[in-house]
């Protein structure tokens, strides 16, 4: 899966993998906006439709990983779901933000939804965990064009796995 995409200075990028799919993710849910806007739904206002946004993640993002374990393993690990804030991640994988410049160095910031600022779905908003998996800091807010994004998950034997 590689997609090419268009950096600031008009350069081709080209991403895959986990990057990738929520870059597509991202472009499904922009292509709402135009419909919103004709039905009178200002793009400020977009967040009210987060329950289309977890169905399209669920379409696009979850089958995805689900199928890359279970091709190396018998089952796949449950994914944190769109838009819903956890009190831990201590039994879930999840969508791991890299942003490029870290606020809290000693945390991993997990993907919980897009935000719309200056622009529709500008933004991600992340929870804040430690190593174990307990939430630190809810609501950190990163620009979407500075980050990179993976797939995390410590298994309840201790394993990690990542997929770039």
């Amino acid at each position: 899966m590689l997609k090419k995409v268009m950096e600031s200075n008009q350069r081709p990028k080209v991403i895959s993998g986990v990057p990738a799919l929520i870059y597509l993710f991202r472009e499904a849910i922009l292509s709402l906006v135009p419909v919103l806007e004709k039905a009178k739904i200002p793009w400020r206002e977009i967040d009210l439709f987060d329950d289309v946004c977890e169905s399209i993640f669920q379409i696009i993002v979850q089958p995805k990983i689900e199928s890359y374990f279970l091709s190396k393993q018998t089952e796949a690990p449950p994914l944190a779901k769109y838009g819903y804030f956890y009190k831990d991640y201590f039994k879930t994988g999840y969508i791991e933000v890299i942003p490029e410049k870290v606020e809290h160095p000693s945390g991993i910031y997990v993907f919980v939804m897009f935000t719309s600022k200056k622009q529709p779905f500008d933004t991600v908003v992340c929870n804040l965990i430690d190593e174990k998996g307990n939430v630190l800091k809810r609501d950190v807010e990163i620009p979407y064009d500075e980050v990179s994004f993976r797939f995390r998950y410590q298994s309840s034997k201790g394993e990690t796995y990542i997929i770039k």
